[in-house]
């Protein structure tokens, strides 16, 4: 058929109709064809999802051995500034509240207002830290790309102490933060990945624990105020 010549056709109704010379016509098309083929290719890649990690890449959560009535394992930890340490078995003789987590658990974070109230409450009886740990989410890990915290992980006690002060001073943080070394070994003894709240009794046995997990600080925060004040009321 001549290039150019109108093509008809009969449409559902029987009118007859003619198809546009673009679908006839294909010669003065074909120079432009490889450019369209890379442009689908191009927008094809574009849009494809990232995959993502396989589940068996995801750190494992450890419950651990520790039991209720147990005395907790002690530690020395220094602090954000690293000019001070505290070691847990010097804190006996009041209560004791050690909150486990980092910046880069969503959940965790998400405790912070409700940590910081229990806090202001008890702080004049009840010793308090938050004890900084290995990240949950770290963009070199198994990265949340939600996450207000995009970091990688600490390679350096230093790197960690850094992190950890900016988390304490985005956050408004007022409890005391200790922060735990590079070997992890606070956070392996008490098994407390990727969050976890332990409360000690006056003479550091362990009073409450929940279940390892994501919403592990928030269980124990719920039920915290009961318990300091049971045991605020036996040590009198």
């Amino acid at each position: 058929m001549p290039i150019g010549q109108p093509v008809h056709h009969d449409n559902l109704y029987g009118q007859r109709r003619p198809i546009p010379r673009l679908f006839t016509d294909m010669k003065p098309c074909q120079p432009f064809l490889p450019v369209l083929a890379l442009c689908f290719v191009m927008i094809s890649t574009a849009t494809a999802e990232v995959p993502k990690p396989s589940r068996h890449d995801r750190p494992q959560i450890l419950q651990g051995n520790l039991q209720e009535g147990e005395t907790a394992p002690d530690f020395t930890l220094q602090d954000i500034a690293g000019k001070k340490s505290v070691k847990l078995s010097s804190l006996k003789g009041k209560p004791t509240v050690l909150i486990f987590g980092s910046c880069t658990c969503p959940r965790f974070v998400a405790t912070m207002q409700m940590n910081e109230q229990l806090y202001k409450t008890y702080a004049d009886r009840v010793h308090f830290y938050l004890i900084y740990v290995r990240e949950a989410h770290p963009i070199d890990g198994w990265a949340l790309l939600s996450n207000p915290f995009q970091i990688r992980s600490p390679q350096s006690i230093e790197e960690r102490c850094k992190v950890a002060v900016a988390f304490h001073h985005k956050l408004k943080v007022t409890m005391p933060v200790l922060v735990d070394a590079l070997d992890d070994l606070v956070e392996k003894n008490y098994a407390c990945w990727p969050n976890r709240m332990y409360i000690l009794d006056a003479q550091g046995k362990i009073v409450e624990k929940a279940s390892a997990g994501p919403n592990s600080v928030e269980i124990s925060a719920r039920k915290a105020a009961a318990i300091l004040d049971k045991l605020l009321a036996d040590t009198k």
